[in-house]
């Protein structure tokens, strides 16, 4: 069991006092509400443009493995983008980081509609990876600077709760408009922008000051590897199946439904269906993942995840396979929250940003893999391919959480 701990300790004020509490809890407060709104519309254009792209795809028979290419560039700018976005993050703040992200990943989005050959699609595919991981660090790292042990996976669970409801609400908007189409990519690139209102107006109280609260060491990706490779090395492999979990899913289940006969409208609608369903465990897996050793929860996560990847395989029938899907994935999304809180309970707060940056970079690095490797088992065994591809991916996830237990204690304190 953990105990309490405050959710943020008060900063001295530029002339070496110490600043009213509660206003600064007030202007972190705030500072947050707007972050996390401008995500919320920029995740629903991001949710909606990964299917629309596998959609696209489909509808102009490019071939399964060229498309799990196109899918997997999203996650070498995603990782590149870890390595470089943290000293950013450092230098102008957390607000206008998100802004400049933002702005860029609008202009890639208006891009698509422009040229379809897969090439230039693998360029833009890079550049928006680039600018969510951007997004990404800014949101984790500021909400885990904010948030002891003791909260800090409830905490988390609220921004994968907008992640997944954003995500979710970005399936259903694939119906307004023939995917064949320009409009859906002029509504996505719309999102991206419209996510700028709500940072821009807002005060960087808080935000800025934490953005430059690191110690110059450790602002880049790599950095934060090492700290997490020394500190808490279950959260590499935990991170890593993730990204292999959740890239393989998003670029890949869409074209396993149509290969079995599901409309484009049925897989809106189950996507939109699967992703918000994704919402209902977060909080609850996230409580007990507070209240005991988050490693007992991730291994429960990942053997029924395996299992119903099993299950997945052998079943075809339209009423199993959705029931199975939705159990499935609302698993597999819980397993991020657990590992980052998980790394975030062993390290220093000054190392938060880098941390952030190293854990999303090892994310990336399942991300590429994870499309590829999936879309390669469902041409060499068929459609449910990608099934046989996650449940090895989270049974061997299961037996390096076992093996953890000997190699490492919880921690003793909150920092």
């Amino acid at each position: 069991m953990r105990s309490e701990t405050s959710i943020h300790d008060a900063q001295p004020g530029s002339d070496g006092t110490q600043p009213d509490g509660g206003s600064v809890a007030q202007g972190i407060a705030s500072a947050i509400l707007s972050l996390l709104i401008g995500y919320a519309v920029l995740i629903t254009g991001n949710g909606l443009l990964g299917t629309l792209i596998s959609l696209r795809m489909v509808h102009s028979g490019v071939p399964p493995v060229v498309l799990g290419i196109v899918q997997s560039s999203y996650y070498v700018g995603f990782m590149l983008g870890a390595i470089l976005c943290g000293s950013l993050i450092a230098r102008v703040g957390h607000h206008r980081a998100f802004v400049v992200f933002a702005a860029v990943a609008t202009c890639s989005a208006l891009s698509y509609a422009l040229i379809t050959a897969p090439f230039f699609w693998i360029c833009l595919r890079f550049t928006t990876g680039f600018c969510l991981v951007g997004v990404f660090t800014v949101m984790e790292s500021w909400l885990h600077a904010s948030a002891g042990n003791a909260t800090r996976a409830r905490v988390f669970s609220a921004y994968l709760i907008t992640t997944y409801l954003g995500v979710g609400t970005g399936q259903f908007l694939i119906n307004l408009a023939d995917p064949s189409g320009f409009q859906l990519f002029t509504l996505v690139g719309g999102l991206f922008a419209a996510s700028l209102i709500p940072v821009t107006l807002a005060s960087s109280h808080g935000a800025t000051h934490s953005a430059h609260g690191g110690d110059g060491r450790c602002e880049a990706g790599r950095h934060g590897l090492r700290t997490v490779l020394r500190s808490a090395p279950l959260g590499l492999w935990g991170a890593l199946a993730a990204g292999l979990l959740n890239s393989a899913f998003y670029s890949m289940h869409p074209v396993f439904m149509r290969s079995v006969g599901y409309s484009v409208a049925s897989v809106s609608h189950f996507m939109g269906i699967a992703l918000v369903a994704a919402l209902l465990p977060q909080w609850p897996i996230a409580r007990l993942s507070d209240r005991f050793d988050r490693r007992i929860v991730l291994l429960a996560v990942s053997l029924l995840s395996a299992l119903c990847s099993l299950m997945l395989l052998l079943f075809r029938a339209s009423g199993p396979l959705a029931i199975l899907s939705y159990v499935y994935v609302s698993l597999i999304f819980t397993i991020y929250g657990i590992v980052i809180s998980h790394v975030n309970d062993f390290i220093p707060p000054l190392q938060r940003v880098a941390v952030s940056a190293g854990l999303l970079l090892i994310f990336s690095v399942g991300g590429i893999a994870g499309p590829t490797l999936a879309s390669l088992a469902m041409a060499m065994t068929g459609p449910a391919g990608p099934y046989l591809f996650t449940m090895i991916v989270t049974s061997t996830l299961a037996l390096l959480t076992l093996r953890s237990f000997a190699v490492q204690r919880m921690p003793h304190h909150d920092r």
